[in-house]
């Protein structure tokens, strides 16, 4: 397998993305914390939250799977499936002995008790569902974006009001960079195994389009508003805040200009994916 093609089946980047999120979202809310306490989740909590994300992953990779219709006690699916909730149960495991052990915050437990359940359930029913290329979207979309709260409770459940802006802000640029790889795909009329529907093939790319559209308006919305809300500093997090919103306000433009039937235009994917990196800088700026 090339590393390309590696890269790109097991979303090494989102792995990496969302573990830098987990740092940013312990970053900015280390200022009612201890020092010690701050420096113990900034050691633990990205490798916590890498195993989570590494889960999730397994989880999506299961779902876009084709399903064996193989007796064998070991198919592929299943070994999927074990190594995701092992690795789950790792993380869940080292969790618990970090609550107790160092007496941190167990609202870490109950958030990963039912992130599990949710993994349960697509595991067991996420099959079943036609339109499950949805329930892939949102998974990774949390994947990538939910370590920016999960590492602002790993200091203290009082997570401030801009933690939850910066997560929608991601959420809602991940989800629509995803959808627009759905587009892209149905606008080249994609030939391969996968037993499901992408995105835009269950709305129409039309329809995915304007989806798209609304995402990147709310991903403008939730750069803007933290600068209003008091973040740590304003300064330094405006000036890559306007650079994205202005990356991303462009590829909005694009993409209602653009017509993704008739010929997919990449140059908006482009657009987004550095709007994200302007995200990742913004947020970082806004914790020193």
């Amino acid at each position: 397998m090339k590393i390309k093609t590696f890269v790109g089946k097991y979303q090494l980047i989102n792995w990496f993305k969302g573990t830098i999120f987990l740092i940013i979202g312990v970053l900015n809310s280390r200022f009612d914390v201890g020092y010690n306490w701050f420096i113990d989740n900034l050691i633990l909590g990205p490798t916590l939250y890498f195993l989570l994300i590494v889960s999730g992953i397994l989880l999506v990779l299961f779902l876009k799977s084709p399903q064996e219709s193989t007796e064998r006690k070991l198919n592929k699916n299943k070994v999927i499936k074990i190594i995701s909730i092992v690795i789950f149960l790792v993380a869940y495991g080292i969790s618990a002995v970090y609550v107790f052990y160092f007496d941190r915050n167990i609202f870490i437990l109950i958030i990963l008790g039912i992130i599990g359940v949710f993994w349960g359930f697509s595991f067991l029913y996420g099959n079943q569902w036609e339109e499950k290329s949805i329930l892939i979207n949102v998974i990774i979309g949390f994947l990538v974006s939910f370590g920016l709260i999960y590492g602002a409770i790993l200091n203290n459940v009082s997570v401030p009001i801009y933690v939850y802006f910066f997560f929608m802000g991601v959420f809602t640029l991940q989800f629509s960079k995803d959808i627009l790889k759905s587009c892209k795909k149905t606008a080249e009329k994609r030939t391969n195994t996968e037993e499901y529907k992408l995105f835009a093939e269950i709305v129409t790319i039309k329809k995915a389009q304007h989806i798209v559209l609304l995402l990147q308006f709310l991903t403008i919305l939730f750069l803007v508003i933290p600068f209003i809300t008091g973040i740590y500093n304003s300064f330094l997090y405006l000036i890559p805040m306007i650079i994205g919103a202005i990356l991303i306000g462009i590829a909005a433009i694009f993409n209602y200009l653009y017509n993704f039937e008739e010929e997919y235009k990449g140059r908006v994917f482009i657009l987004l994916r550095s709007g994200m990196l302007c995200i990742i800088i913004a947020y970082f700026f806004a914790s020193i």
